[in-house]
């Protein structure tokens, strides 16, 4: 008897997601999250996720790294409203 794959079986692909969804996600500009990733910038914050070259033009963002960002902001929050 064959056994079929299913979705529940297989690892999920990671997601990547380009600037323009990056910036949707935080509800900021494009050009915010360039500031927020490149470390010369006054706006720099080292704790936004890295970008990684995806192809020569093509720059992304692990969609985990930034859920995982977005989580940590709302948990600060919650900290600061708990003091």
């Amino acid at each position: 008897m064959h056994k079929q794959n299913t979705a529940a079986e297989k690892p999920a692909a990671p997601v990547i997601l380009r600037v323009k969804q990056v910036a949707e996600r935080l509800s900021i500009s494009p050009s915010a999250v360039w500031y927020k990733s490149n470390p010369k910038s006054r706006h720099h914050d080292p704790a936004f996720p890295k970008p990684f070259k995806v192809s020569a033009s093509v720059t992304g963002w692990l969609e985990s790294e930034v859920n995982a960002y977005i989580g940590r902001l709302a948990a600060a929050r919650n900290r600061e409203g708990s003091a």
